[in-house]
Order: structure tokens, then C-alpha cells, then sequence
């Protein structure tokens, strides 16, 4: 059975980097980059200020390139995550490394030789979170085909198999790894309590905690692992009369964590460190709902394999009220806590992958359930047909996500259904994306506020494009757009404007439009354009200024935009924002109004 599973895995693997093509020199990606920037500064720069890598990925990326995962501390720059991923990732890395040198290609860390390594880390570590979630299923009772069912589900049934094949780069696959090897030392050790199994369980704690310090909820989980009330007390028990076995397991997580902590101390001087800057909990204000059924990232949404949790839980009240309780508890601080970070759909994603860590866990009761179903001769054709359908969206929604068919942060319920099972190129790339949520109070100031309502010259503003109708929005002017002109009216700011903000900013805009044909507007975009004082374009970024198509037509609509930008140092010359029409069709602009608000060194709501 583990030779299947691992074959199905890794053949898997292989068939996804053939179909990848070019596409496999860009593995390492997104927040992955920063996961994986640990190695690259440490055996590439040999320093632990990621400075040089931030210069490296700065100029092999986009001009809208912000690097969220570094910031600036005590004079070096800091990665807000932790290394617990580059450490699991450091095997293949020392691979791709050896195979460079051997091959002649430039050991740098980026070439495709290591972009494929951290590919075949992901599989690797996924196949042994599935070992080890079957070793724990087995010691539920499970038996061994129900087992081997329930792991192909959760791999191809969840977003766990984008964050192996698609997006190996992120933390989640290694997390769930870690998790699960978690869950099952800890499961071993209640069972029958011995200093061998607790020691393993206290190293795989600090491991899950060195990935990503926010999974040390996954302790909140040990009440329901231990899979009874005296099997739980059992190993309280042990504990209480081994003190000292007690103590230095925790010590042994202590020694795991500390890895990072060493780090930080020879990067900062600083053993603790809070590297995630601006950012935080709502705790009194969580988006419960939304992250479990909105059409933005709602977990059932999108993993709508794991809706069997809910009948799963009459399941575990009627077996056994204790592992209903353990269960139900954890659940919900788990969706609550996670529910209550800031930007509670966690920015771009397949889904809600907070959650993937935790599906060691939170898998059981379901498969609980399935072997009780089989008990009491309950017939399971509805629940494969269930699990058969789930596997088969979660994988179409893969593909989609994949060729940006489903947007990676703005779904809504129309957007969705608009695209329901669609994979054709002709629904690629056609929406627009929401305001960018911030942490922190962006601070106004009245000297970056710039309207216009086309009816006069506005001071900084390009006058091209401008009529008069006689319905416009406000007034009786309006820019037009298409057929011929392809930019709308601009604001330019440099001198004295520009001097104004040299702290990084936050811009806001808004403007009317209205299309006079179906569609004109899906290829139009809002433009954000820096240049530095030699005259080259030093920032670029664009978005959409419909957010799905219809056929309406003479009709004002808004669009509004929000969205981070880098300070305006003393390097830039000028910036303009502006609408670009891509194609000939006609449309109209009104109210073209734009803040730029001051974001660094503001309390947090």
C-alpha cells in the first residue's frame, strides 16, 4: 500500500513538471520566496541580512515587486517567516547545489536545477505526512484500504495537492508533514505512555513551530489525538510523576525553535524578534463566516470534501461524547483564531490554506465516521458519489486557479458561477481584483488629495480626452475613451508633490464609467507608473477596472481601487496615474478622484 501511494505521488509529480514546460524555472515563488530566501542568503550570500537576495529577486521580477516578506531591523533586513521550511527544504537544496557543480551550471540557488529540488521536497514530504497520517488512522481502528482511500482523498480532494504540485514552494505541504508526524508521536505516547514516544513528540512539536509558529495551536488538538478520557489522563499521569522526562521534552522542542532563535540573535543581536510587522489579530472582530462559506475563500467552498465534518460530528456525540467535546472545541478556536488574522483569506491562494496544516486532524472524525457507516451497514454510495464529486471539482478549481481562470484574493458569488467548471482560455484573467487590505490606519493628508471632474483644468492633471455631453455623471464633462484615445486624462506629480510623502503609501481611487458597447471596458486598466530621475520606469502596477464582464451597457458605474505603494524617495522623479485603454472600444470617464495616504508608523486598528 505505501509503495502505491508513494509511486502515485511521485508519478504525479513527474507528469506535472513534464506538463509545467518552461514554467518549472519559476517554482520558487510568491510567499514561497520568502520561505526559501534562508538558503540562498546563507549558502549563496553567506550573510544572514537578506538584503542581497531582495536586491537579486528585485531585479529578476515585476516592477511591482514589494518584497512583503522582508523588513528593515536594527540596520539589516529581516524575513518575517521562519526557517523551519528551508531546513526541510535543505536536503534537495545541497542536491540541486551538488548536481550544479557537477553539470557546470551557476550554483546560485535560483537556476532550474533548484526550482525542481524544491518540487520533489514537496512530493517527498507529502508522501510522509500521508505515511504518517495512515499510521495514525490504523491506530484508530481503521482499516487498511479505508486508509489508503482516506489519504487519496485528502490529496486530491483538498488544496493540499495545488501547495504539493502547483505552489511546492509554500509552507504548508512541510507544515502538513510535520503535523501529522505530530499527531501521531502524540497519539502514541497517550496510548501507552513511554519516554521514547514523548521525546518524538516534543521534537516534532518544535519542528510544526519552527515552520510556522502560529501551528503550535495544533496542542489545542491533544485532548481529541489522545482519542479518549483515559487515554488522555493516562498520559497527564505519566507526566505529572515524570517531572523530569517532562522537562526535557520540553527542552527538546525548546532546542528545535531555538534554530531560529540563534538565527535571529546573529542577524539582530535580538534572541526574540517580531518579524511580522503591521500585521496582527482581530480578535474581537473575525470573519468566522467568510472563512468558512464566502465565495471569496470560504473553506467549504473550496474544500467542500471536508462538509463531512459536519455529520461527522453526530457521529463522534454518539460514540463518544469526550472526543466530541475535544473535537468540537479545538474546531472552533481553530476557525476562530485563524478567522481573526487581519487579512483573515491569507492574500492570494487556492482556498483556505491556513487550514491544510491541520488536516491530520481535522480528517479524522470524517474517515471516523466512514468506518461507522460500513459498521452499521449503512450503504456508502452516496457518500462516494460525494467524495468522487469533491475530488473532481477540487481538481478542476486547481486548474482553474492554476491558469487564472478563479482570481487568487476576489471572488464573489457572481464571479464564481460566472466561471462554475469552465476551463476555456476565454475565461482566463477576466476579473478585477478588490481594494488591497492594510493592517494599519492609512494617515490622510490634504496635500495628496487629487480630483477631477473633467469640468476645468486640475492643477497636476493632463487634459486629453475631455467632452462635453449632456448627461455626464457630474457636470457636463466627461473623458473619452477608445477609438484613438488610449489614455484618459493623467495625474503627474513630481517636485514639490513628490517631496511630500517619503514614507511608504497608500493609494486610493475612484472613478465613474460608462461603457457604450458590451464589454469595453475588459481590457481598460487603472495605471500606477513611477520613474526614477534617470528616466526609467522603477515601479509599474495595473488592475482591472471591471470586475467581470456583462453586457450593460450606458450605464455610470464606479470603480474603486486601494492599494500599497513604495515611498517616494529621493530616486523618483515623477508618478502618474492613469486609465489605459488597451483596445478600440468606446467608454466614458467621470470623477476621476485619487488620495495617496501615508502608511508607515501608524498604530494598528
Amino acid at each position: 500500500m505505501r509503495t502505491l501511494l508513494i509511486g502515485g505521488i511521485f508519478l504525479t509529480f513527474i507528469v506535472i513538471q513534464l506538463l509545467r514546460g518552461g514554467g518549472g524555472r519559476t517554482i520558487v515563488d510568491g510567499d514561497g520566496s520568502g520561505y526559501y530566501a534562508y538558503l540562498t542568503t546563507v549558502f549563496v550570500h553567506g550573510t544572514t541580512d537578506f538584503t542581497k537576495v531582495y536586491e537579486f529577486e528585485k531585479s529578476h521580477r515585476g516592477l511591482d515587486y514589494l518584497a512583503h516578506y522582508f523588513h528593515p531591523y536594527n540596520g539589516v533586513l529581516i524575513n518575517k517567516y521562519f526557517l523551519g521550511t528551508a531546513i526541510l527544504i535543505l536536503p534537495f537544496y545541497l542536491l540541486a547545489w551538488l548536481y550544479s557543480l557537477v553539470t557546470g551550471m551557476p550554483p546560485d540557488g535560483y537556476n532550474f536545477l533548484f526550482q525542481y529540488a524544491v518540487a520533489l521536497a514537496a512530493a517527498f514530504y507529502c508522501s510522509v505526512g500521508l505515511l504518517f497520517i495512515n499510521r495514525t488512522l490504523r491506530s484508530f481502528g481503521i482499516s487498511k484500504w479505508l486508509s489508503l482511500l482516506s489519504m487519496i482523498t485528502v490529496l486530491a480532494g483538498t488544496n493540499l495537492f495545488y501547495y504539493t504540485f502547483m505552489h511546492p514552494s509554500h509552507s504548508h505541504v512541510y507544515s502538513f508533514a510535520a503535523v501529522s508526524v505530530f499527531v501521531f508521536y502524540a497519539r502514541s505516547f497517550f496510548i501507552k505512555p513511554e519516554r521514547k514516544q514523548l521525546f518524538l513528540t516534543a521534537l516534532s512539536f518544535g519542528l510544526v513551530v519552527l515552520i510556522r509558529p502560529t501551528n503550535a495551536m495544533v496542542l489545542m488538538g491533544i485532548p481529541f489525538i489522545a482519542g479518549s478520557r483515559d487515554y488522555f489522563m493516562q498520559g497527564l499521569n505519566f507526566l505529572k510523576s515524570n517531572r523530569t522526562k517532562f522537562l526535557v521534552a520540553v527542552l527538546l522542542s525548546v532546542l528545535v525553535i531555538a534554530f531560529q532563535l540563534v538565527f535571529n540573535l546573529i542577524q539582530t543581536g535580538r534572541l526574540l524578534i517580531w518579524s511580522y510587522q503591521h500585521e496582527g489579530f482581530y480578535f474581537l472582530h473575525p470573519s468566522l463566516f467568510s472563512f468558512l462559506f464566502s465565495y471569496r475563500k470560504g473553506f467549504f467552498v473550496y474544500t467542500p470534501m471536508f462538509l463531512l465534518i459536519m455529520p461527522s460530528l453526530i457521529f463522534l456525540f454518539r460514540n463518544s461524547r469526550f472526543q466530541f467535546w475535544s473535537f468540537t472545541l479545538f474546531m472552533l478556536l481553530l476557525f476562530y483564531i485563524l478567522s481573526s488574522w487581519w487579512n483573515w483569506f491569507f492574500g492570494d491562494s487556492f482556498g483556505m490554506r491556513a487550514l491544510i496544516d491541520y488536516f491530520p486532524l481535522l480528517m479524522i472524525p470524517v474517515v471516523l465516521m466512514v468506518k461507522r457507516i460500513r459498521l452499521i451497514g449503512i450503504a456508502l454510495k452516496g457518500l462516494l458519489v460525494f467524495i468522487v464529486l469533491a475530488m473532481a471539482l477540487n481538481l478542476i478549481q486547481t486548474y482553474q486557479y492554476q491558469r487564472h481562470i478563479i482570481h487568487p484574493d476576489s471572488m464573489t458569488k457572481e464571479k464564481y458561477w460566472y466561471v462554475f467548471l469552465k476551463t476555456g482560455k476565454a475565461y482566463e484573467d477576466v476579473f478585477g481584483g478588490f481594494i488591497e487590505p492594510v493592517f494599519q490606519h492609512p494617515v490622510p493628508s490634504d496635500n495628496l488629495v487629487f480630483n477631477n471632474d473633467f469640468e476645468t483644468n486640475s492643477a497636476h492633471w493632463s487634459a486629453e480626452g475631455r467632452s462635453e455631453i449632456a448627461d455626464a455623471w457630474s457636470g457636463k464633462s466627461i473623458a473619452r475613451m477608445g477609438n484613438g484615445t488610449t489614455y484618459s486624462p493623467t495625474l503627474i506629480l513630481d517636485n514639490a508633490a513628490l517631496s511630500l510623502a517619503n514614507e511608504a503609501l497608500y493609494v486610493t481611487a475612484s472613478v465613474m464609467y460608462r461603457e457604450k458597447s458590451p464589454n469595453a471596458v475588459s481590457d481598460a486598466l487603472l495605471v500606477y507608473a513611477v520613474t526614477n530621475r534617470q528616466n526609467n520606469l522603477i515601479f509599474y502596477k495595473t488592475f482591472k477596472i471591471k470586475q467581470m464582464p456583462d453586457n450593460e451597457v450606458n450605464i455610470w458605474r464606479k470603480a474603486d481601487f486601494g492599494f500599497k505603494v513604495p515611498a517616494w524617495d529621493d530616486q523618483v522623479q515623477q508618478v502618474k496615474i492613469y486609465v489605459w485603454q488597451q483596445k478600440e472600444d468606446v467608454f466614458e470617464l467621470d470623477d476621476f478622484n485619487i488620495k495617496c495616504l501615508l502608511l508607515n508608523s501608524i498604530e494598528s486598528k
